[in-house]
């Protein structure tokens, strides 16, 4: 019976470290996210990145076939989709026929959507407002030469 005690606290040890080393494994791996880089947050360029489309390739001639050349012309707006960001949370709008529109959004830590108006049209706009009580944060959306901007008309 004596015998017992020792091998109970060394069966004890031996799983809690385990345990210990299993914990610190599991939290360091959230440095890189659950399932890996994937899920990372990403940097505001990078998004930017994603969200501008890659350009259109055409087939290449034949080799046979004359190639023409002409003078380079700016490229007209695209009306791509733009992350933008706020105190309150962040926005991914577009501008489809120059008209502003909001894609999605994500209120921050704190924060909910309300007073949604998507468009698309002139303007388009939303506001984060603080769940405890704080203020909130109003932001507008309009088209400049098919880019979307971002406008704070002023925090209540």
């Amino acid at each position: 019976m004596r015998m017992r005690w020792p091998l109970a606290i060394a069966a004890w040890l031996a799983a809690a470290a385990l345990a210990t080393a299993a914990s610190i494994g599991a939290v360091g791996s959230l440095s890189n996210g659950l399932f890996g880089p994937s899920d990372a947050p990403m940097s505001e360029a990078d998004v930017e990145a994603h969200l501008t489309p890659a350009p259109a390739s055409s087939p290449s001639p034949a080799p046979s076939a004359p190639v023409a050349t002409t003078p380079a012309q700016p490229a007209a707006p695209t009306g791509a989709s733009r992350a933008l960001s706020t105190a309150g949370g962040s926005i991914v709008a577009s501008c489809p026929g120059g008209q502003a529109y909001l894609d999605s959004w994500i209120p921050g830590s704190g924060f909910e959507t309300d007073h949604l108006q998507r468009g698309p049209a002139t303007t388009a706009s939303l506001r984060f407002k603080a769940r405890s009580g704080g203020g909130s944060v109003r932001a507008q959306v309009t088209c400049v030469n098919g880019e979307p901007t971002l406008a704070l008309p002023g925090d209540d």
